[in-house]
């Protein structure tokens, strides 16, 4: 449309131009003591230069107004490309099970100004999995935000790592944060909940937690029998 515009202007340039060039007509300018004659024709070549020179001063002004902010965006957009990469390499690295590697990734991304909980919960993964506790720990502190999304990673995150190191009380009391953040119906929430009443020994929960599973059809029957009987031999 824009290019169609033009196409326009300069036409109708031309055809004025033309005209003029055929007229005998002349343009009279005083400014007292000054006074400068010159043909129509010369004054409108003359006009169409101003404008001319006019539009292309106002698009430089324009764009070297627009330059700061085009210098921020191309940064932002640099940066968050390399956040995503580091985040790629720190995935990569964890599910190929090269855990130093994936924290070394994540906590790369981290100093590079990257904020969200997923780096830290990343980081956090990769020293569980190196059993480096005390830094786990810190990764995890690190990710405690007030965002319902980046508390449920942290949280959901916690409750696993409790269960590997058989602590079912330290599990049970993250679960018990989430659900005091407003998630009550997490599935993956309510199966992590199952393997803490379990180590626990708490089967009249393991009983009311498959039932729940079973009603959601988030459990294979086979398996819901086999712990149901399991429950109720155990709490005899």
């Amino acid at each position: 449309m824009r290019y169609l515009l033009w196409l326009l202007v300069l036409f109708a340039a031309a055809v004025a131009i033309g005209t003029a060039a055929h007229n005998n007509a002349y343009v009279l300018l005083v400014y007292p003591p000054y006074r400068i004659d010159m043909s129509l024709t010369l004054f409108v070549i003359l006009m169409l230069l101003v404008m001319l020179a006019g539009y292309s001063l106002v698009r430089v002004v324009m764009a070297a107004a627009a330059l700061p902010g085009q210098a921020r965006r191309f940064r932002e957009q640099r940066e968050h490309d390399h956040s995503q990469a580091l985040l790629n390499t720190a995935l990569n690295a964890y599910f190929e099970g090269r855990y130093a590697a994936a924290e070394k990734a994540a906590v790369h991304a981290m100093k590079a100004g990257e904020s969200t909980a997923l780096h830290r919960i990343l980081a956090a993964s990769s020293a569980h999995e190196l059993h480096e506790y005390g830094k786990r720990d810190k990764y995890l502190a690190m990710a405690d935000k007030q965002d319902v999304g980046d508390s449920t990673m942290r949280l959901m995150a916690t409750t696993r790592f409790m269960l590997d190191q058989h602590d079912p009380q330290a599990a049970l009391d993250a679960l018990q944060a989430l659900r005091a953040t407003g998630v009550t119906s997490h599935l993956g929430a309510l199966s992590l909940e199952l393997k803490a009443q379990q180590q626990a020994g708490h089967w009249d929960k393991v009983l009311e937690i498959v039932t729940e599973l079973e009603q959601r059809q988030a459990i294979d029957g086979s398996v819901a029998t086999q712990l149901r009987e399991q429950a109720l031999a155990l709490r005899k």
